[in-house]
């Protein structure tokens, strides 16, 4: 497409035209960016810096045509896309524009000049903001950063743009701000020191942004292009890059992905849903379904819990609209949604129940039947449980076919991840209806297994259990979670637990243990710290932190449980932590607990917050070699026990020399 467009615009160049228009037949999309299989094809930097100087060149002749040039965004604008927008003179936005530069999700910058037009129209601070955060902003917005010369409704657009073309106006004069204006360095130094407190700096893509955007500032625009180009070429053939992308790709097959291979199912528009329990998960998924339009009926067992409920609820949308996510009108239609109830009155209209009540079976198993009897035929019951097997929950239903596990994860309004667990006798129809509302939630549905744990929390637990048990050995809490934070998780494992509750823990603790036996033994330090000193973690403002003030302190009644104190590497605690993960998803693959290693590796960076840069966990171990997992499994085997005990899978994959993504 660039090249019948540099043929076109050469063609055009010397023609008498009064201006050049460049708009889009397609409906909602002006050009959604550059072909990313081509970017990945990408082998070497030298190829990679002259595609990309072509490129710059071919839109270099829009800005170079002697009458004006007019890009008419309505719809999505992104990427090269938009970076094509840049070069014409004016741009002209309409209330249905989506305008962004999201290659730094990509571990790139923008190549086709966006590094060195749009701070030339913004200014420093908001040029960094689009291009550091890689988000997209809706036209209204885009005329006010300077970007557009014209806002225009789209139902306006035809009569508006031949005013516009009769009488194109003079450029727009964005006033600076002080600092864009006399400190620009002042700028990209406090942007520097943001980005590195949220990155620590693992992504080369936003340190390269800053570093070309500052040593161009002064440039002209050859030099300033080919700069760019260089540095795209450097970072898209690097390793974070190749991982970002293929990450990307998995997304994408996701959206696809009905969650079944039974063809032609019927989808059913869910309109009302019923969330049975009201508690922290429960707040969270009632706040979801009614965010995207369903009517929600909230049941607890008394008003009290009902109130506490409805108050989590409106504490998430509060946040959205101080975040200004939202605006007061939208919060107020969302809440009028959600009503509530005692009884099992108003089941009778459900299109889907979410049950998210205590982890016991014998009472799920109860309220199951209850919900069975009150709601139609075509009615998804589902469970919220983390840990307990589906099959035996759906065991007494009288239709286990339309019931089904749909876990979400605490906070419900942050995490993106949305495990489908099928049991045994659940319908492909359930489980395509599932996957679909929950994609309509804005969320990503990936089926599961029907084991205990399912597949996250299972991988997740050996590495919580192995953290507990380093620090048994004398290991100390900070350390642990200092050695986990600079390998790039979110938060440490002692933190996690905190954060998602030591009491949650341990049951889904105590759940593995009795479905895995030995190999998941859990740690006593667990039992200790929840019964005997009856701590929750960061709900009860005690955990193994303390949370009274905004910076967690250390719980040194927890630390001082261990007299004992022992020095450990920071390899040694690494490796203990990541390669009975990697061991554990393994045996999830060999078990057909999820569809292939590419779906459980996203599932492990939405749900746990693997870091993205490393490509997932058994890209990880891709990168370090199998033999090199296996090699220090089988030491760890021999000094700890069959919690090391490599996989079937491993050791075949090892011998045939296979890695999980070749």
């Amino acid at each position: 497409a660039l090249y019948e467009l540099e043929l076109i615009l050469k063609d055009i160049k010397s023609k008498p035209l009064k201006s050049l228009v460049i708009k889009s037949n397609k409906k909602n999309n002006f050009i959604a960016g550059a072909n990313i299989k081509e970017i990945r094809s990408l082998k070497n930097e030298d190829e990679a810096y002259d595609k990309v100087r072509s490129g710059q060149q071919i839109l270099s002749l829009i800005s170079a045509l002697p009458y004006p040039t007019i890009a008419v965004i309505d719809g999505v604008c992104l990427g090269g896309g938009f970076e094509l927008a840049l070069c014409c003179d004016y741009r002209i936005v309409t209330d249905n524009a989506k305008l962004g530069l999201p290659e730094v999700n990509l571990g790139v910058l923008p190549g086709f000049g966006g590094t060195q037009r749009l701070p030339k129209l913004t200014g420093m601070t908001k040029a960094l903001e689009l291009i550091l955060s890689g988000k997209t902003i809706d036209g209204k917005k885009a005329y006010k950063y300077g970007i557009a010369d014209a806002y225009i409704p789209s139902g306006y657009l035809e009569f508006e743009l031949n005013e516009f073309l009769n009488n194109i106006p003079s450029k727009r004069n964005i006033k600076l701000g002080i600092f864009d204006k006399y400190f620009p360095n002042l700028v990209l130094a406090i942007a520097n020191k943001k980005m590195l407190a949220k990155t620590k700096g693992a992504y080369p893509a936003p340190k390269e942004i800053i570093r070309v955007l500052k040593e161009t500032r002064k440039s002209n625009i050859n030099e300033g292009l080919d700069i760019e180009a260089t540095s795209f070429a450097k970072l898209c053939v690097g390793n974070i890059s190749k991982n970002l992308i293929e990450l990307f790709f998995i997304n994408e097959e996701l959206k696809n992905d009905q969650g079944t291979t039974e063809e032609n199912i019927e989808l059913k528009e869910i309109k009302q849903s019923v969330v049975v329990g009201g508690g922290v998960m429960g707040a969270g998924i009632v706040w979801l379904f009614s965010k995207i339009g369903l009517f929600v009926r909230l049941k607890e067992i008394n008003n009290v819990q009902i109130a506490s409920s409805l108050k989590n609820v409106n504490k998430i949308y509060s946040y959205l609209l101080k975040r200004r996510k939202l605006t007061k009108a939208q919060i107020s239609m969302n809440m009028n949604k959600i009503s509530y109830t005692t009884d099992y009155s108003g089941f009778k209209n459900a299109d889907l129940v979410v049950e998210a009540i205590v982890e016991d079976l014998n009472i799920k198993r109860k309220v199951y039947s209850e919900i069975e009897e009150n709601t139609k035929p075509d009615c998804i019951i589902a469970s919220n449980t983390s840990s307990l097997k589906i099959s035996d929950l759906a065991s007494e239903l009288k239709h286990p076919q339309r019931f089904i596990g749909i876990h979400f994860f605490n906070p419900v309004n942050r995490m993106p991840l949305v495990e489908i667990v099928p049991g045994k006798e659940t319908s492909a129809w359930t489980i395509a209806n599932s996957v679909n509302i929950i994609k309509k939630s804005k969320k990503t549905p990936i089926v599961v297994g029907d084991c205990a744990g399912f597949l996250v929390n299972r991988v997740l637990f050996p590495y919580i259990n192995e953290a507990a048990k380093l620090f048994e050995e004398g290991a100390s809490i900070e350390q642990i979670d200092k050695i986990a934070l600079d390998f790039g998780m979110p938060m440490g494992p002692f933190r996690l637990l905190d954060t998602v509750g030591i009491d949650v823990g341990y049951k889904v603790a105590h759940t593995l243990e009795e479905a895995y036996g030995s190999r998941m033994s859990s740690s006593k330090i667990l039992e200790t710290i929840y019964k005997d000193m009856n701590l929750l973690g960061e709900k009860s403002k005690k955990g193994f932190y303390i949370y009274e003030n905004k910076k967690p302190v250390l719980n040194m009644d927890v630390e001082n449980l261990i007299t004992e104190k022992k020095e450990f590497t920071k390899e040694e605690i690494q490796e203990r932590l990541i390669y009975v993960m990697i061991n554990e998803a393994s045996m999830t693959l060999e078990e057909n607990i999820v569809k292939n290693h590419r779906q459980l590796d996203m599932a492990m960076i939405m749900g746990i917050g693997f870091p993205p840069y490393r490509g997932g966990l058994l890209r990880y171990a891709d990168s370090i070699g199998l033999d090199t997992v296996l090699t220090s499994l089988s030491k760890l085997e021999s000094k700890y026990g069959n919690r090391f005990k490599a996989s079937e899978l491993l050791i075949s994959m090892s011998k045939q020399n296979k890695t999980f993504y070749n």
